[in-house]
């Protein structure tokens, strides 16, 4: 007879015996909850509840029309490419898409996960490579309540009468959601969505964001809320969600990638390494995709099932899979890859239709600064000769790129500087160094003198003079500006033509000069070329609004690329012009272009091909042109201040108690401001980088089509505005004793108004009349021109017409603040005059999208109230990107 258990032992069994019933019992009553809540909903969809075909594809199982946009056919395929890995009997995959840049991957991944049925199975996704940013791809996307009702219906596997014995959160929860009671008709997608972002604070990893889930949750009733509270726990957890995305950053150090990876909670299913241009930002992408596989392989705690690379170049792509084929450091993922080339036809997200592809012309491609190409190529070399410890190497680094760039621009380096020769701030200080090379070869030189050059001196001083004279010459005059006047001269007059420039400031300078040359007398008696000069950002309006028979391209050559290329408009001439370092890149891309999948482009890619010029060996190899390139990105400016937050991914900014920042709201997506006490850890903060500078200054010289500036459109406005309040009250009370009058009316309308003199009234008035007078300095308090303005029959714009015409004649200061007033005021408020009617700042609100892509998680804050700025008056950091 065997021995009796002990007593112990007994009363573990009965404990256990204990738990299961309970536990039976708990998910019967939870299954009888969930049955009638699905039976209650059923007769509105019974046409959906049908049985899961067992052979039907993955294509009828999904509704896209759950997001409030439809997906084109690109971004269709997107989305199948992440199940075709996910089932593939492969580890790793390798993804080009091309010829256009692709949005971020988190966008068909949450359009993968709201609109899949009962086939496609939940996927957590660890997405490398991508921040906060990356978010904005869905930003803007909503998901139809009415849709996820129904999604909620059929994935949970409803038919007709009969429910499942149990049903999936995510069903519920979509069930929930689409609940017609609450006449809700979509909710933000980013909102219900699960998915973190890391932060390089040593938690590393957090569940589902509640300041996120907000966005769904103030549209629905609390108690109703309290309903699904366990189901949002659970779809909230990022160790339990069965639909997961976590994505880790760029910016993060090797040593804290690899314990952020190492502290990842639950298993992946499926790794997404980004390696498209937004995410790879200049670095060596055939040892960084190593780097990532082996961390993959050996740091999580087990590798994921599969893994995807994404890259958007052609050569990268090829590099990559070369790179992984020779690599013996793989692990359990191993060197196999399997490739895959997806066409992304459009400039877009991919929700817009492809148009009709015009017959191809023959392009031409043109080098120009040959000279400074060979010299910037000499200085570079000499970098890489030393040390890397040696700081010489850099101050040759930025003197070759500063070279090449003064080369590359239309304007002579004294006239794109010519707007910031009394602004010393910081930004201006190194924008300076970025468009001249006399301050890399001072520093440069002082370094020789210390004894860093080593057995190279009298070869780095020689490089060094003879690009201080080829500089020298590129402050008046430069190769892209004699070859733009000289296109000019032999093309047919008839023409349209659009030049692309790189720079906001290059091309309003070289608008003014190429004007002045064209309309200068006795040159042009045949007729001149409609003229227009842009920026790579403006350029697919430009074309929308009109399009150009000519393109002159002398912006990024692989963006120039590219439009030729993917674009459906083909103008009669498309003109390439590049440095003798990126046509050799160009080259070797087009090579890599070949293939089937891309058969649709092979014409455009051929014609390229051909047009491009011999590279004489000067110039160097792949290397040097990577090196040298001049559209990489720029780090972030060194902070110096006392007070200060300190952002993920960015570095110190400065801050007081009262400073105000823009901070992004995690469930709109827009920036609102908040003062810097109120900053919560976490929280996403605007740093303005210098592409938004560059725009906003651009735009305070722009002048309209009247020759108005806009502080010069502003003041107009300004004056219609009294103008016809005045001729109105005129007709009412008569010329005399209208100041009088008018200071009155101005306290009967507002009691609470502070006191002012009439003489201040008759300065307002006389505003209107006289042109000495253009702005209304008398007014301190701004509350007294808003009151004014009403009073001459402004009505809504009152108050934003005062903020712009205060912060353009006032805030504006050359003073390192210059355009964050404007951009406060006229880009970021709902209620700003930017928006209205009678605005013709239309290029302003572009910058909008860009903005919301320069924000950074606050890790530290260290506030100090000795040297902070009151809250009218906020402190910002100026960077650089």
């Amino acid at each position: 007879m065997p021995p009796l258990p002990s007593w112990s032992e007994r009363l573990a069994e009965a404990a256990a015996s204990k738990r299961e019933r309970t536990k039976l019992l708990v998910d019967r009553l939870r299954n009888r909850a969930t049955t009638e809540t699905a039976q209650k909903a059923v007769p509105a969809l019974s046409e959906q509840s049908v049985e899961p075909p067992s052979g039907s594809s993955i294509l009828k199982d999904r509704d896209f029309t759950v997001a409030t946009v439809e997906p084109n056919e690109d971004l269709t395929h997107f989305i199948d490419l992440l199940d075709e890995v996910v089932s593939s009997d492969e580890r790793v995959h390798v993804a080009l898409l091309w010829p256009h840049i692709p949005p971020r991957a988190i966008l068909p991944w949450m359009l993968r996960e709201v609109s899949r049925g009962r086939i496609e199975q939940p996927v957590r996704t660890l997405l490398l490579n991508m921040g906060r940013p990356a978010l904005q791809a869905v930003a803007d996307i909503g998901a139809r309540t009415e849709k996820l009702h129904a999604r909620g219906l059929f994935r949970s596997g409803v038919v007709g009468a009969n429910v499942p014995g149990a049903i999936s959160a995510d069903a519920l929860f979509y069930m929930f959601l689409g609940d017609r009671q609450t006449k809700i008709e979509s909710v933000p997608l980013v909102s219900i969505v699960p998915h973190t972002v890391a932060l390089n604070d040593g938690i590393y990893w957090r569940d589902f964001d509640e300041k996120t889930l907000k966005g769904f949750k103030r549209l629905y009733p609390s108690g109703r809320l309290d309903s699904v509270r366990g189901y949002l726990d659970l779809l909230g957890s990022a160790a339990r969600s069965p639909a997961f995305a976590f994505l880790l950053p760029s910016h993060f150090p090797d040593l804290d990638r690899k314990r952020a990876l190492r502290s990842l909670p639950g298993s992946i299913d499926l790794a997404v390494i980004d390696m498209t241009t937004h995410a790879l930002r200049g670095r060596d992408a055939s040892a960084l995709i190593r780097i990532f596989v082996s961390e993959l392989s050996e740091t999580l705690r087990q590798p994921p099932k599969r893994v995807l690379i994404l890259a958007d170049c052609p050569l990268r792509y090829s590099f990559i899979r070369r790179s992984l084929r020779t690599y013996r450091g793989a692990g359990a993922l191993g060197s196999r890859t399997e490739g895959h080339r997806l066409v992304w036809a459009t400039r877009g997200r991919g929700f817009e239709a492809p148009s009709v592809r015009e017959a191809a012309t023959q392009p031409t491609v043109e080098t120009i600064g040959s000279k400074e190409c060979v010299i910037a190529t000499r200085l570079w070399k000499h970098a890489k000769q030393l040390d890397e410890g040696n700081p010489l190497a850099s101050m040759l680094e930025q003197g070759a790129i500063a070279l090449k760039g003064m080369a590359l621009t239309a304007s002579g380096a004294d006239a794109i500087l010519a707007p910031f020769t009394d602004v010393h701030d910081v930004y201006h200080r190194v924008k300076r160094e970025r468009h001249s090379f006399e301050p890399h070869y001072n520093k440069a030189m002082a370094s020789v003198a210390d004894g860093n050059a080593g057995p190279w001196r009298d070869a780095m001083q020689a490089d060094l003079a003879e690009g201080l004279v080829l500089a020298g010459a590129l402050r008046a005059e430069t190769p892209l500006m004699r070859y733009l006047k000289r296109v000019l001269t032999e093309i047919d007059p008839g023409n349209e033509v659009i030049v692309v420039l790189r720079h906001p400031e290059d091309a309003q300078q070289a608008s003014d000069r190429l004007l002045d040359f064209l309309t200068a007398p006795g040159s042009f008696e045949a007729g001149v070329p409609e003229l227009r000069v842009t920026t790579l950002g403006h350029y697919t309006s430009e074309v929308q609004r009109k399009k150009p028979t000519v393109v002159i391209w002398a912006a990024s050559a692989d963006i120039g690329a590219r439009s030729y290329i993917g674009d459906a408009y083909c103008p009669s001439q498309f003109r390439l012009v590049v440095a003798g370092h990126d046509a050799l890149t160009l080259s070797r891309v087009l090579e890599a272009a070949v293939a089937g999948e891309y058969a649709l482009y092979a014409e455009r890619v051929g014609l390229l091909r051909k047009a491009l010029p011999w590279v004489a060996k000067e110039y160097g190899g792949l290397s040097v042109a990577h090196g040298l390139d001049s559209d990489r990105s720029r780090i972030a400016l060194p902070f110096v201040g006392h007070g200060f937050l300190v952002l993920d991914g960015y570095g110190k900014i400065a801050a007081g108690p009262g400073s105000q920042f823009y901070v992004l709201d995690p469930a709109s997506h827009r920036l609102a401001p908040k003062e810097a006490r109120s900053i919560d850890i976490g929280d996403a903060v605007f740093v303005m980088p210098d592409v938004i500078r560059e725009e906003i200054e651009a735009a305070l010289r722009e002048k309209d089509d009247k020759g108005r500036t806009l502080e010069q459109a502003l003041v107009d406005q300004y004056k219609a505005t009294v103008k016809k309040g005045i001729e109105t009250l005129t007709a009412q009370f008569g010329v005399k004793g209208l100041t009088a009058r008018v200071h009155e009316m101005l306290f009967e309308q507002n009691p609470g108004l502070p006191s002012i003199s009439k003489p201040a009234v008759e300065y307002w008035l006389r505003a209107a009349e006289r042109s000495e007078v253009d702005t209304p300095h008398a007014a301190i308090n701004p509350l007294h021109i808003e009151a004014f303005l009403r009073l001459m029959g402004a009505g809504v714009l009152a108050r934003s017409l005062t903020d712009a015409v205060r912060i353009v004649r006032t805030d504006l200061r050359r003073d390192g603040h210059t355009s964050r007033g404007l951009f406060d005021r006229l880009l970021l408020d709902e209620d700003s005059v930017i928006q209205g009617p009678l605005s013709s700042f239309a290029k302003l609100q572009g910058v909008r999208r860009a903005a919301m892509e320069s924000v950074f998680p606050v890790l530290e804050k260290h506030l100090d109230n000795a040297n902070s700025a009151s809250a009218n008056e906020p402190i910002f950091q100026m960077a650089a990107r």
